[in-house]
């Protein structure tokens, strides 16, 4: 089955090589296979950071990436560990982010001499009794992150003269939408914003709600600010969009009546076509009388249509029901039946008392079966 992650390495499909490498990271003694391991983790790791936008990761997914069938790669966690011994990966926690705030000469040395040190040995006493929470860890990989810093930065000036003035900060909404090809998701954006303003190559600030980041002029090594004028223009702007939001929906419903008005002129067409009709029953007959007996006969209709539309509109009740000329009807249809049904019995009583002759005992016709003799003629001498 073919495998559609292009970042996997070229030695994807060698089976010999990829079970070799899947397996256990060798021992300390063997340096020269232990580089090797490490280097060609190190390496799948960026470039699958790279292809796939995957700025915060954890062990799990690095896991998961790498996969291959039924196995996974036994070394990515001391791959972990040595890239955040070189600092290509750091735990996010460690990351600096945000603005610096004025240090003082006490805060410098008890982070310069104290803090650092302190981690650093840490860190390294862990790794000596081997005690690692690398599994509940969320690393950035800071290769990556410094090189979509650069991209933002050059993105942004290179758009920044056509969609926006270039002296006043952005929202990050509206930065995300002009540059998130190269960025991947907001939170990687965020990340890389933090990270510029750490630098001193950007300047944060939320206003009504909203984050806003102005980047340093090109050639100019002074922090940027962020003012009030610009927060005020800011808002001049936004005033602006929202006006010319209102008249974009003002002109749609100009739009909207304009069709209305159109649709009520063509209804307009057919009363006026209504009209033409009529003007030509007049034709035939222009006379005073032909056109008394045509506004008569108008009339009728109109009076008939009236007649219908208040029936239809109120309804039958029982008080617009007259039934006495039904009752009445009935009435006569049941005595109509009763006399009826009185002959009927007439018939039959009649019928009755009349005596029939009793049924012969032979064939009344069996008599003029008998022929007659035929006279018998003499002979004359």
């Amino acid at each position: 089955m073919e495998d559609n992650r292009t970042y996997l390495p070229p030695e994807w499909n060698n089976d010999e090589r990829m079970r070799v490498l899947l397996g256990p990271m060798p021992k300390a003694q063997d340096t020269v296979a232990r580089n090797a391991r490490l280097t060609f983790w190190s390496a799948a790791i960026h470039l699958w950071c790279k292809r796939t936008n995957k700025l915060i990761f954890t062990l799990q997914e690095t896991l998961a990436a790498f996969r291959r069938g039924t196995q996974l790669p036994l070394s990515i966690p001391e791959v972990l560990v040595h890239m955040n011994s070189t600092a290509e990966v750091l735990p996010i926690g460690e990351l600096p982010l945000g603005e610096q705030p004025q240090e003082s000469w006490l805060r410098w040395g008890q982070r310069v001499f104290l803090a650092t040190p302190s981690r650093f040995a840490w860190n390294k006493f862990k790794k000596i009794i081997g005690v690692s929470d690398i599994e509940g860890t969320t690393f950035v990989n800071t290769v990556m992150l410094q090189e979509m810093c650069d991209q933002v930065t050059k993105r942004y000036w290179e758009s920044a003269t056509k969609n926006y003035p270039v002296n006043l900060p952005v929202a990050l909404p509206h930065l995300y939408h002009r540059i998130n090809e190269c960025i991947g998701t907001a939170d990687n954006l965020h990340l890389v914003v933090e990270t510029l303003a750490y630098q001193g190559l950007a300047a944060t600030t939320v206003h009504n709600g909203t984050t806003y980041v102005k980047f340093v002029m090109p050639g100019d090594t002074s922090k940027p600010e962020i003012t009030l004028a610009d927060l005020a223009e800011i808002n001049l702007l936004c005033a602006v969009e929202q006006v010319q939001d209102n008249i974009n929906s003002i002109n749609a419903e100009i739009t909207e009546l304009q069709v209305n008005a159109k649709a009520s002129l063509k209804s307009g067409s057919r009363v006026q076509t209504g009209v033409e009709a009529i003007r030509d029953s007049f034709k035939g007959d222009l006379s005073a009388e032909g056109v008394a007996n045509t506004m008569d006969e108008l009339q009728e209709v109109l009076e008939e249509c009236q007649d219908i539309n208040s029936v239809l509109a109120t309804g039958v009740t029982e008080q617009d029901v007259d039934d006495t000329a039904l009752l009445k009807e009935l009435d006569e249809l049941m005595s109509t039946d009763q006399k009826s049904s009185k002959q009927h019995e007439e018939l039959i009583n009649s019928m009755s008392s009349l005596t029939l002759p009793d049924v012969p005992k032979r064939n009344p016709l069996s008599s003029l079966n008998t022929q007659p003799s035929s006279p018998t003629l003499k002979a004359t001498p």
